[in-house]
């Protein structure tokens, strides 16, 4: 590939330009979210107007890059290229074709309720800047909701179920708030209530879709493995790639489940959680493994921790519980200049009634060294916090999981491959969560060919993997809003694996490897091998 020549890069960053200063324009709480300078605290309007707009804007950006020829970007230029073209192609295809803004009402009230939480969580600036965020998006709140609800058409049954069920949860979510800052008018919580009862209230009378309107069919599936993973596979194809994946971990799982015994994994691993006990309060045990794990990492030299990172461990409110699983992590902004993530920690035994349902609780977080891999050092928080130094502005918001996920299983193994994890049972635990990983796609490929129902991808979980009907069903929902992300996970691990071996071959240390794939954000590696050619 030869030099750039003046007049595309040009052209180029000037799309670059025109994206952001729409998003500002059109959909201020999101660049705002993302730490743009000089945003507004306001809420975008929710209307079709506005989201056909944003369409037609993405379509002439679209077709502004395609008119820029290839063969003149080279390097970081061309994979910068090559990304935003995935961004726009699925961009539309999510907002014209799939149109989830119109079959998905998770699109509004998700917005509406992370308008309000996302602000609390960072919790950027004074507590008086806070209030004042929060004062203005809750006086808007209804308005938005409304507008939104006027958006639905025939909106798919698990999704508009799954809506009703979450409105259901506001009264406890904006009570909790109204404790939590009494500086606020209680009447803007309550009229948030109200609007989320009344979006429920309508969503129910709306003529309901078709019961598998989830799912994008063979073609649009296949377009989205190209855009989202970069591998240039058919659906049967990934689809037989997770079946031998599953019949491959399963032989590593029983191979490893017999140095214990004649016991199956499953029952080894439960039998493992229900012995374990936290040495101490739940979360100093998080705050403890997160740093021993951080440390033990840099002991053995295996990638840079970059300057002026921070993490914080901390619990979850009392009024989020019940919107958190056991633990997540919360990236800090891509262009904040403060880079410090949140990792929370959700301790439900804290509100027990008794010290057997409080120990069950728990245990419900055995396993804590792997989750403190994936969720902090070296996993998403290391990763993000690189990615968010990137010098291109647009590198930092490309979200391709088949990278950040993939990493993040990567980091499990490492744990694994170096004696980071000591647990006798922590091998095992990690086969069987990537065993996990390979049912999810097969499930992903049968949801959105039709060749699956719901009731049978709940059923592959149940036995393939031991979940309850109740979690199961909870992984396939976002499965359904979510087309070829689920099958990213371990296929993304698979990816890092294959350019690791390449690198090994040639003397790369495991640092080197390490330090060198996190400087080129959450982008797929077939792309990043097509740029470096």
């Amino acid at each position: 590939m030869g030099r750039i020549s003046s007049t595309p890069l040009a052209a180029f960053r000037g799309i670059i330009k025109t994206y952001f200063d729409s998003v500002v324009r059109l959909f201020p709480h999101e660049a705002e979210e993302w730490g743009l300078p000089g945003c507004s605290e306001r809420l975008g309007a929710n209307t079709p107007e506005v989201y056909r707009e944003w369409n037609g804007i993405q379509r002439e950006l679209l077709v502004r890059l395609e008119r820029l020829p290839p063969h003149a970007f080279s390097g970081d230029e061309w994979l910068d290229r090559r990304c935003l073209l995935a961004h726009l192609r699925t961009g539309i295809f999510n907002s014209e074709t799939r149109a989830t803004w119109r079959t998905n009402p998770q699109h509004h009230t998700d917005t509406a309720f992370n308008v309000i939480l996302l602000p609390i969580l960072r919790h950027r600036g004074t507590r008086a800047k806070l209030e004042s965020t929060l004062r203005v998006r809750l006086a808007a709140l209804p308005e938005f909701l409304a507008a939104g609800l006027d958006c639905v058409r025939l909106p798919v049954p698990l999704w508009r179920d799954l809506t009703v069920e979450s409105c259901g949860g506001a009264a406890a979510f904006f009570n909790g708030l109204k404790t939590e800052y009494p500086g606020i008018n209680a009447a803007l919580f309550d009229g948030a209530v109200r609007a989320f009862d009344r979006f429920a209230a309508g969503l129910s009378r709306k003529k309901a879709g078709a019961v598998d309107g989830y799912s994008v069919g063979r073609e649009a599936f296949e377009f989205l493995i190209r855009e989202r993973t970069g591998l240039d596979w058919t659906l049967p194809e990934a689809e037989a790639s997770g079946l031998a994946l599953v019949e491959q971990l399963e032989g590593e799982l029983a191979r490893e489940a017999r140095k214990f015994g004649k016991k199956p994994a499953n029952e080894l691993l439960a039998e493992a959680r229900a012995q374990w006990t936290p040495a101490g309060p739940l979360l100093g045990e998080y705050q403890r493994v997160t740093e021993e794990v951080r440390r033990r990492f840099v002991e053995k030299d295996l990638m840079t921790m970059p300057p002026g990172e921070r993490l914080r461990v901390v619990a979850v409110p009392e009024f989020l519980s019940n919107s958190f699983p056991t633990a997540a992590y919360h990236q800090p902004p891509p262009f904040s200049k403060e880079q410090t993530g949140i990792f929370w920690v959700n301790d439900l035994s804290l509100k027990a009634s008794s010290a057997e349902e409080a120990l069950a609780e728990q245990r419900q977080h055995f396993g804590m060294t792997l989750t403190c891999a994936h969720e902090a050092y070296p996993g998403h928080h290391l990763q993000f916090v690189v990615q968010n130094r990137h010098p291109s502005r647009i590198r930092r918001i490309f979200a391709h999981a088949i990278f950040y996920e993939g990493w993040t299983l990567w980091c499990e193994k490492m744990c694994l491959d170096h004696g980071i994890a000591d647990d006798p049972y922590a091998k095992l635990g990690q086969i069987h969560d990537a065993l996990w990983r390979a049912h999810r796609i097969v499930i992903d490929c049968g949801l959105h060919s039709g060749g699956l129902s719901l009731k049978g991808a709940r059923k592959r979980l149940q036995e393939g993997v031991g979940f309850t009907a109740g979690r199961a069903q909870g992984d396939i929902n976002w499965y359904t809003n979510a087309p070829t992300v689920p099958m990213s996970y371990l296929l993304g691990r698979l990816e890092l694996e294959r350019v690791y071996a390449a690198k090994q071959r040639l003397g790369w240390t495991v640092k080197q490897f390490n330090d060198w794939a996190l400087g080129f954000g959450a982008v797929p590696w077939r792309w990043v091998e097509m740029a470096n050619d």
